[in-house]
Formats: C-alpha cells, structure tokens, sequence
C-alpha cells in the first residue's frame, strides 16, 4: 500500500470537512495517528498495490481453500491483507464464497 493510499484510508478525502464535535474530536485524531503509525512502522520495502492484490486474491482464496500456507506462498499478499481493510473485506466475501461451494 502506498503512503497516498494510507493517508486517504486514515483521513478520507483531501477536501476539509468543518470542524465539529461530531467528525473532530481530539480522540478519533489520535486513533487515526496511532493507525497511521502502526502501519508505517508495518512497511516493507516492497509492497503490492491494492490492485495489484485485487488480480491475484481470488489464486490467494483458492490456495487457501486447499489449505495451502498462503503467508509463505504469497506473502506480500498476506501482508497487504493484514495492512488493508478494504482488501481484507473483498478477502472475506470470496472466502466465505468458496466455502459455501465447496
């Protein structure tokens, strides 16, 4: 994931909303600080795009279906998914997919 991409999960679109008691507290500030740093701190040198995912998760839901080790066969999917919760949420969708056909 990249630092654009982290930067609009935590803190939505670069248009600025008005500060009110709803969307400003100082505590949803600091949860999506610290999300910010736990995932900086999570990078890797290489890492894949949410695209780049997105091609090869439904390989990724299969190998894990066979019970296969997907986290050493394609770890830099498995760690995308553990850092993204919109690819982690298509991960369940497809998962749970596979398992009702199976």
């Amino acid at each position: 994931m990249k630092f654009k991409q982290i930067f609009q999960r935590l803190f939505g679109s670069n248009k600025q909303k008005p500060v009110s008691p709803q969307n400003g507290t100082q505590a949803d500030k600091s949860e999506k600080m610290q999300k910010m740093l736990m995932m900086l701190s999570n990078t890797k040198d290489v890492e894949l795009t949410c695209d780049e995912v997105f091609a090869l998760l439904d390989q990724f839901v299969e190998l894990a279906a066979q019970g296969e080790d997907v986290a050493q066969l394609m770890p830099l999917v498995k760690h995308h998914l553990d850092m993204c919760e919109d690819c982690r949420d298509e991960y369940k969708v497809l998962e749970s997919i596979v398992q009702n056909v199976a």
